[in-house]
């Protein structure tokens, strides 16, 4: 299958513009470039295409314009980033060649020879050429501020999209292919300020359905459908009650899932057949950019296989779904890293069925009342087994003191063993993947207060030390 790529420009988009390099230790890159490319995490062939016309003039030689183009890609390879080829062109615009931007010739050839999907491609760069070329091969073009851009802003003939530079162009680069592939019916994991999502259009139910599949969750078990803005709730929810808008005002976009009664929009699919829905606007600036573009709910359980330890990171997601999902939406570590608080507002009083991101105190405050926490019920939701957010390693929950004592006897029995004295929200899930990776058997931690997040991670820590099949 055709792969989509992003053809770069290179002074002025990835390293500063100093006029004509022959050298390459007079390369800079701009800060946050190798970051940004990282989060492209292989999902797209990425391509140098860089008119130097300092050849053609005389003020530089091809060696010494190889040489910073090597120096280029070498220090890029150094950061995990693959540039499969650098397209130069060396000649002057007025020699008329067929290879200066923005005439089509680089990434014609990019296609032929690497087999690129032109039409799902981007080209990034800070001159008028360069997202001429998008237009002339039919991809999306970036126009990048930094560099010449400011000044040649006022020169753009063609639709774009304008980004202040690498990182904010890497940003709508992922987003841009994230909403196409949910439009196509597939499946994107994205970053909340929780942990990652497996996404998919509510509205689709086969896509739906494969969320359910890939992740081997029981289809009884309901899904939370993300939205972009809190003015989407009245056309997902059968009324909304004030308790939720108070609630939504106060806590969106932020870690918080209200179930109420669902329209007749919603499938039974998202649901697991409940007449209930929850809902939810997370705070991640790229899964707000995500949905926002997308324009209606996206439904998403964590993105990893059902009952085990929550991604937090790109990478997790990788390592437990790999080629199962069809775009990975690298946004950085989770901030809050333990899933929302969900809060059923579907009865005739509030109850808190999930501890999470936004602590009980806060919703009494915001309802100004007592909220009792009730996980087991007639509505069903999310994390609600005896045994879930589970590693291979045995997770033993002890009182403080006792890690020691615990520790040691199961040593005795010849075991791996590691002590997490204290447990936080943002760091407890990459811990027990780590613990994993190092090939723990038993982790003993010491249980929490269960005041503000804490009651989230002694819920988790609950769960994980849960009985198992």
């Amino acid at each position: 299958m055709a792969k989509p790529a992003v053809f770069l420009d290179r002074d002025g988009t990835l390293i500063e513009d100093r006029g004509h390099l022959d050298d390459p230790s007079q390369v800079a890159f701009y800060p946050g470039t190798f970051e940004a490319l990282r989060r492209l995490g292989g999902q797209f062939v990425l391509f140098i295409v860089t008119n130097q016309n300092g050849i053609a003039k005389g003020i530089t030689t091809p060696g010494g314009v190889r040489r910073v183009n090597d120096f280029v890609v070498r220090r890029l390879a150094g950061e995990g980033i693959e540039i499969r080829e650098v397209y130069c062109c060396p000649h002057q615009r007025s020699d008329g060649c067929e290879c200066i931007k923005p005439n089509p010739y680089f990434p014609r050839q990019a296609e032929r020879d690497h087999g690129i999907d032109l039409a799902r491609s981007f080209v990034v760069g800070d001159h008028p050429p360069d997202v001429e070329l998008a237009a002339n091969v039919g991809a999306r073009g970036i126009f990048v501020l930094s560099g010449h851009g400011e000044k040649h802003r006022d020169e753009l003939g063609v639709p774009c999209e304008i980004a202040a530079g690498i990182s904010e162009a890497v940003d709508r680069i992922a987003v841009a292919r994230a909403v196409d592939v949910l439009e196509a019916g597939g499946l994107v994991a994205f970053p909340t300020e929780t942990v990652y999502g497996l996404g998919a259009d509510a509205a689709n139910a086969a896509a739906v359905k494969r969320v359910f599949a890939v992740k081997g969750r029981p289809e009884v078990h309901p899904l939370i459908v993300h939205l972009g803005d809190a003015s989407q709730l009245a056309a997902w929810a059968a009324g909304v009650p004030d308790s939720a808008r108070r609630l939504a005002e106060r806590f969106w976009p932020g870690p918080l899932t209200l179930i109420l009664k669902k329209s007749p929009k919603v499938h039974a699919g998202v649901t697991g057949g409940q007449e209930t829905v929850g809902l939810r606007v997370p705070s991640h600036p790229l899964a707000l950019s995500m949905l926002r573009v997308f324009g209606r709910g996206v439904a998403a359980p964590s993105a990893n296989r059902f009952g085990k330890v929550s991604p937090t990171a790109a990478a997790h997601v990788r390592a437990d779904l790999g080629g199962d999902v069809d775009f990975i939406l690298d946004g950085g570590p989770c901030e809050v890293g333990v899933e929302s608080t969900i809060v059923d507002l579907s009865g005739a009083e509030p109850a808190i069925l999930r501890p999470g991101g936004v602590t009980r105190e806060a919703i009494e405050e915001a309802l100004e009342r007592k909220v009792e926490v009730r996980e087991k019920g007639l509505v069903r939701a999310p994390g609600q087994l005896d045994s879930h957010y589970a590693p291979r390693a045995e997770v033993i929950v002890v009182k403080p003191g006792e890690a020691e004592a615990r520790a040691a006897e199961l040593k005795r029995k010849g075991l791996k063993v590691e002590i997490l004295e204290r447990p936080e929200a943002p760091t407890l899930y990459a811990w027990l993947r780590e613990a994993d990776a190092r090939g723990v058997d038993a982790v003993v931690v010491v249980a929490p207060s269960e005041e503000g997040l804490g009651l989230a991670v002694a819920d988790r820590l609950r769960k994980a030390a849960g009985p198992r099949k």
